[in-house]
């Protein structure tokens, strides 16, 4: 009996103890869904409950995570054998004890569920938990190195940055500097645009949202490189004044070659003249040309009577009487190398034309006017780098018989075109073009006096060419940071030249065979010009070149040969020997010359 009694006492209490954990489950509920979403929220607090004995809730986590839980029961029966755990399909089994702690390591990030739940086999139970979360240590951005690791003060150029952990990076700078612009290529790349910068060593910074990792002086500014340093740039700009000058200067060798023809009174009513040449193209042909017998249409001073010495004004007032136009041509072929730039040669060809029309005003005046027309082309060094230029020119000119056998000549013209200018940069690798506008005012004066001494003939002459020499700026394209832009520039060049031309008339069965000796001088007084030149992502570092438009003095000896068929045909070939200062170059020329 006292068996049963106490057998049914130890029923009694465990009904009651199960009475009473209904009520509290009752009263304290299960357990509710929380609004956690990271381990903040789970460490603010969101997960500990007391006297509950489930709870779930779906977050966001991140791989490596560490989730914690402590568990107390608060009553011990043997109806309980722990509590479970689980996160992401993962669990932990706290079976057959009534308090401790369960971990388990978060394997991927995302979103994923969170719960736990006491083992009461179907049983009310009370439980006190305590949940705290590890949030995974996440590396940030590492910075290593960047490629290429220098770069002009410009900036404007593609790098690429490496490191470790750059995804999502939400800025990228050099130097403290934003760049231009940036794109992630990977978790270890970012191709980026560099801004502006000093020159000098800087620090390269990426920042994401795990924090900014720096490369310490992994990127170097430098400055630009001096432009006027580059014997191609050098050499572009010394053609491009020279072109303009030689150009300008056929129109007047082609005109004074016309006033020497009208220094005899029998002209043909149309003459045309054509000439070759092969001319170095720092150099041209200054003095006079060929003197009167060496013109269409006129008479061979060999040819007559030593009695009659001053046979070319025979018949003044005939030609006076006579005011009909006469119309002409000229033009000329020339080839040149400049060999200035040991890594800038250039080669030249140049042709000029010129047709004029002219009359006789007075006695002892004839006039005219004349218009002109040039192509230049100039390849420089071996990179392709090349100038191509054309020209349109007009002028007046004038003969005027001061007394017999001295005449003073005159010319005066404008030209103005265009040069069109491709520069090979090494840096960009890559052609640098642009058109520049050209123009030139120019004007000659000579004074020559004819001596005639049987069939030897002294021709002494001084002669002063004037240019003004002007270049439009123009800024390139096609070379990225490296474009230059060139400001106007300008250059005068004021020459005088003393010569004397010997020559010697013999008469043959194939006609009258004339050779000549001309030694002359040529003296600039000036002719230098300034360019500034900038890159055009950098206009306020200007830089300078300076340069001579023409060599300042220059010594001529030439020989010439010249057969006269008849009144209407001539051929003529000549040698010329330039020197100058540190510069010797050579000059052939033919003619044939034939009036109707």
């Amino acid at each position: 009996m006292r068996t049963r009694l106490a057998n049914f006492n130890r029923v009694t209490l465990a009904v009651f103890r199960v009475l009473v954990l209904l009520a509290l489950a009752q009263t304290a509920g299960i357990g509710s869904a929380l609004a956690a979403t990271t381990c903040a929220d789970i460490n603010g607090g969101a997960f500990n409950v007391g006297g509950a004995d489930n709870q779930s809730s779906t977050l966001s986590l991140t791989a490596g995570d560490v989730i914690t839980l402590n568990y107390t029961f608060i009553v011990d029966t043997t109806f309980f054998y722990g509590i479970e755990l689980g996160v992401g399909g993962h669990y932990a089994d706290g079976s057959s004890r009534v308090s401790g702690t369960l971990r388990i390591t978060v394997a991927t990030t995302g979103t994923q569920t969170l719960n736990w739940h006491s083992l009461s086999e179907g049983m009310p139970s009370q439980i006190d938990v305590t949940v705290v979360c590890t949030a995974a240590v996440i590396p940030g951005p590492v910075v290593t190195s960047a490629n290429p690791a220098s770069g002009p003060v410009a900036g404007q150029q593609t790098t690429i940055v490496t490191g470790q952990n750059l995804t999502g990076a939400t800025s990228v700078k050099f130097g403290g500097v934003n760049v231009l612009g940036f794109t992630v290529l990977s978790a270890t790349q970012i191709s980026v645009i560099t801004p502006p910068h000093a020159a000098g060593a800087v620090d390269v910074t990426v920042t994401t949202p795990l924090g900014t990792g720096t490369g310490t002086a992994i990127y170097r500014y430098a400055a630009m490189p001096d432009p006027t340093t580059d014997p191609t740039v050098k050499a572009m700009v010394d053609f491009q004044v020279h072109t303009v000058q030689v150009m300008g200067q056929q129109q007047i060798d082609n005109v004074q070659d016309r006033l020497t023809e009208l220094h005899n009174d029998d002209v043909p009513l149309v003459s045309n003249r054509a000439a070759f040449a092969q001319i170095p193209a720092p150099q041209r042909h200054y003095g006079l040309p060929a003197d009167a017998s060496a013109n269409a249409g006129a008479s061979s001073d060999a040819a007559l009577p030593a009695a009659k010495p001053r046979d070319a004004q025979a018949a003044p007032e005939a030609f006076g009487s006579d005011s009909s136009l006469r119309y002409w041509t000229a033009g000329s072929l020339q080839f040149g190398r400049d060999t200035t730039y040991a890594d800038a040669k250039y080669n030249v060809s140049s042709t000029g034309m010129t047709a004029g029309v002219d009359t006789h005003l007075t006695r002892n005046l004839k006039a005219g006017v004349a218009i002109g027309f040039g192509i230049d082309h100039a390849t420089i060094g071996s990179n392709g780098s090349r100038i191509d230029a054309s020209v349109w020119s007009t002028q007046a000119y004038a003969s005027y018989r001061v007394a017999p056998l001295w005449f003073i000549d005159g010319v005066v013209g404008y030209a103005g075109g265009r040069l069109a200018n491709y520069r090979y940069d090494g840096t960009a690798l890559a052609f640098g073009s642009g058109e520049r506008g050209a123009g030139d005012l120019f004007g000659s004066l000579a004074v020559n006096h004819e001596i005639k001494l049987d069939r030897w003939k002294i021709t002494p002459y001084a002669r002063f060419d004037l240019q003004w020499i002007r270049l439009d700026g123009y800024a390139e394209t096609g070379a990225g940071i490296y474009n230059l832009t060139f400001n106007q520039a300008s250059a005068v060049d004021l020459a005088s030249m003393l010569g004397t031309k010997f020559s010697h008339s013999t008469d043959t069965a194939a006609g009258t065979l004339k050779s000549s000796v001309e030694l002359a001088y040529r003296h600039s007084f000036n002719g230098g010009y300034t360019q500034f030149v900038a890159y055009s992502l950098d206009p306020a570092t200007p830089y300078s070149l300076f340069g001579l438009a023409e060599k300042r003095d220059q010594a001529l000896i030439g020989l010439g040969l010249e057969l006269q068929v008849n009144k209407s045909l001539s051929l003529s070939a000549r040698f010329d020997e330039l020197i100058a200062n540190q510069a010797r170059s050579e000059r052939g020329r033919a003619q044939v010359k034939f009036g109707f």
